[in-house]
């Protein structure tokens, strides 16, 4: 333990005062900057997970008819490769860069909401390690990393493993949903005084766009994870027949698989717009056009999922539109690559490490562009969907774009982290090396794709051509894996020995690198004057400066209170949540089914008991202006009603649920019940769950804590409860009343 605290040490991660407790300091820490160190070292061990996994699928399909690996097994090391890549390894290496650099970069001391972080990050080891225990309970999901309905489903993957992989993603969902609304928050509430949101770097403005994204598409999945395991375990038929829809799963699915591939690649943006303009010594070009497409980026990917459903059969006026918007979203990506082609232009380019991967994610990003956009061609996509066409399509968007940005950065800041400086030397050798072993193993994939050799298959008959372009491609995998070692050997020789970086390696211009290498605890001793988006230029040329960025109107200079903040971000969450369940009720009820139905619930007495989850909104509206006046008394008393309106809500509820059961109606009796009991169950769960934050306030409160300093708390709450009770407002009017009028 005293050699890796020494190791730590010198690497200018630990202080000699923190050697005897480093493994505390560590398991229990709070601090951005080592809770983004932990999300990529957590991020590496999977990489290396992922990266066998990888080799293991290259060498099965190496050499024709090859029994290397059985079926079965191949299905299951097919799968966790691609989760792990996607949920272990992107996600969590991008949120790492993000936790460490974003509070940095606006002025910050810290997250808004440290607990919460670290919250977020502990779900993703222990999400990992619920995945990757499937191998040790029955086998390892075998269905893909869609895991496509039916064959995810019990009667075709009656192991545990695909419950395994369920839960983990959920677990993962919701660090990733907790990670965002930090980030919303942080962004929001906890700028430096003078950090207008105009003047934020595009690194930050881009985790802040993305946040949204992330809090708009995670939830849409963690529902249908919802349905798939109540399915598995409670026998129902959201997804089979009779009744299901396996088309519904991946409609659920895409809608949030496809804001997926943004979520990592705008963060791949973000390196790319921070890096390029410095290695470039200007400004990048035109950066309101490159803010602006960001959002317009966010904000297309949200309708573009069904274009992975061409094959499906939707219909042809479905197809057009989302033939349409899927070439539509290929106009704010190119403005961005025609930015970052113009900061480069007439710049005085240094090519160290950090900008070589990034020049080449660019060029890589544009040949996954070009073949994406024949993907959103119908009659392209009827061709190549089910080929190594798209494997390889893939594949340069997420190894491509992402895996080399990550690089890029990683060398760029890992200076800021460590204080000490990666070797020059061996960063260009593992990017050649990467380089050459990536395009080897993708390139020639396109060609295998246009040669008719599908996805998805254990192995391949010996057609002209096949085995050839499968040797170069499993070839170029193990160059990869040779950069990948390469790079990590240079990163602890580098830790160990590496030259001592200085405050601003790269004479850079943004605030992270106003401070020490590595920062102190508070980020900053002292702040530099914030005018413009270049503030260290501005303070390295005094008789030059950047023009003034100037305040726009309030939304510039919007700074809310941090509490509220990230209710309303939590409330956007669940309200997509909750509007997967109310169309899958409106979707599977749209025609009348034998069994129980609609007309069975007793409409009065639901009445009566939403009433009272309706006069709650009232009265915890009365508790806030209590709080307001400084009427404590008024305050606990109308907060107490509230808690005794919610909680007669729960037991109106709960008496239906029981008098439902006594007559026979179970969640698996048809698609209404089971429709009936998810939708208003989650509901009721989320009732139970303000109930709970009512009580604590209540206990607060009654204790005198309201007295003593600021109390945003029960506004936050406020906001939450009213939130419940809308969502309550759609259920009873969907579930209850439109039965009765149609």
């Amino acid at each position: 333990m005293n050699e890796i605290a020494t190791v730590l040490d010198r690497a200018g991660i630990l202080t000699p005062e923190q050697r005897e407790h480093w493994k505390m300091a560590w398991l229990s820490t709070v601090d951005h900057k080592r809770i983004g160190i932990l999300y990529m070292v957590t991020g590496l061990v999977f990489f290396v997970f992922g990266g066998i996994e990888a080799l293991l699928i290259r060498l099965q399909l190496a050499v024709p008819n090859n029994t290397l690996l059985h079926p079965d097994t191949y299905n299951m090391v097919f799968t966790m490769h691609g989760t792990t890549m996607i949920f272990l390894v992107a996600m969590p290496v991008l949120f790492g860069l993000a936790n460490y650099i974003v509070p940095l970069q606006i002025g910050a001391r810290d997250m808004a909401f440290p607990r919460l972080n670290a919250f977020s990050f502990w779900l993703v080891p222990f999400g990992g390690i619920l995945l990757h225990f499937s191998f040790l309970a029955g086998g390892a999901p075998a269905v893909g990393w869609f895991a496509y309905a039916p064959l995810s489903e019990t009667p075709y993957s009656s192991q545990p493993g695909v419950d395994y992989w369920a839960l983990s993603l959920l677990v993962l969902g919701i660090g990733s949903v907790g990670a965002n609304i930090n980030f919303i928050a942080t962004v929001l509430c906890s700028r430096a005084p003078h950090m207008t949101l105009r003047r934020l770097p595009l690194f930050s403005w881009m985790i802040f766009v993305n946040a949204f994204l992330v809090i708009l598409a995670l939830p849409v999945l963690n529902a249908g994870l919802v349905m798939l395991l109540i399915d598995r375990l409670l026998n129902t038929h959201f997804f089979l027949v009779p009744g299901g829809s396996a088309i519904m799963w991946q409609h659920i699915f895409w809608a949030f698989g496809h804001p997926e591939v943004y979520i990592v690649a705008i963060p791949a943006f973000a390196i790319l717009s921070e890096i390029i303009p410095v290695f470039s010594r200007k400004p990048i070009f035109g950066y309101e056009f490159v803010a602006g497409s960001t959002v317009a980026i966010a904000f297309l990917s949200l309708g573009v999922w069904a274009h992975h459903m061409f094959t499906t059969g939707l219909g042809h006026t479905v197809d057009l539109f989302f033939v349409a918007s899927s070439m539509l979203i290929a106009i704010p990506t190119g403005v961005k690559v025609l930015n970052w082609s113009a900061t480069m232009i007439g710049g005085r380019l240094r090519f160290d490490t950090p900008m070589l991967f990034c020049v080449a994610a660019l060029v890589q990003f544009l040949v996954a562009g070009l073949t994406g956009v024949s993907h959103a061609s119908a009659a392209l996509d009827w061709q190549t969907k089910n080929s190594y066409y798209l494997v390889a399509h893939f594949h340069f968007v997420f190894v491509g774009l992402i895996v080399f940005t990550i690089l890029g950065a990683l060398h760029y800041w890992i200076p800021k982290m460590s204080g000490r400086m990666l070797s020059e030397r061996l960063g260009k050798w593992s990017f050649w090396l990467m380089v050459v072993g990536f395009n080897m193993t993708f390139i020639i994939q396109h060609f295998l794709g246009l040669a008719g050799m599908p996805r998805r298959v254990y192995t391949y008959a010996d057609l002209p051509g096949w085995a050839w372009m499968n040797m170069v491609s499993t070839i170029g995998a193990f160059f990869m894996a040779a950069a990948s070692l390469l790079f990590v050997w240079n990163l602890i020789v580098s830790l160990l020995h590496g030259r001592k970086a200085g405050d601003n390696p790269w004479k850079a211009w943004t605030l992270e690198w106003a401070t020490t290498s590595p920062p102190p605890h508070e980020n900053f001793h002292n702040l530099p004057p914030i005018r413009s988006r270049r503030p260290l230029w501005d303070v390295a040329n005094p008789d030059r400066p950047d023009p003034v960025v100037g305040s726009r109107g309030d939304i510039d200079q919007f700074r809310p209170e941090r509490n509220k903040t990230s209710i309303v971000a939590f409330i956007i969450s669940e309200t997509g949540f909750f509007t997967v369940l109310i169309l899958a009720f409106l979707y599977y009820n749209a025609t009348p089914q034998p069994g129980p139905n609609p007309h069975e619930l007793d409409l009065f007495k639901t009445g009566l008991f939403s009433v009272c989850l309706f006069a709650s909104s009232f009265t915890i509206w009365r508790a806030e202006t209590g709080l307001r006046h400084n009427n404590q008394r008024r305050m606990i008393g109308w907060l107490s009603a509230t808690i005794v309106l919610g909680g007669i809500f729960i037991g109106g509820q709960g008496l239906e649920y029981w008098h439902l059961f006594k007559s026979g109606v179970g969640v698996n009796s048809n698609l209404f019940a089971t429709t009936f009991f998810t939708l208003t169950g989650f509901h009721g769960l989320h009732v139970c769950v303000g109930l709970i934050a009512l009580f604590v306030l209540l206990g607060l409160a009654l204790a005198g804590d309201s007295k003593k300093r600021p109390w945003p708390g029960l506004d936050a709450i406020g906001l939450y409860w009213h939130f419940v009770d809308v969502v309550w407002v759609v259920v009873l009017s969907v579930v209850y009343i439109l039965p009765r009028i149609r």
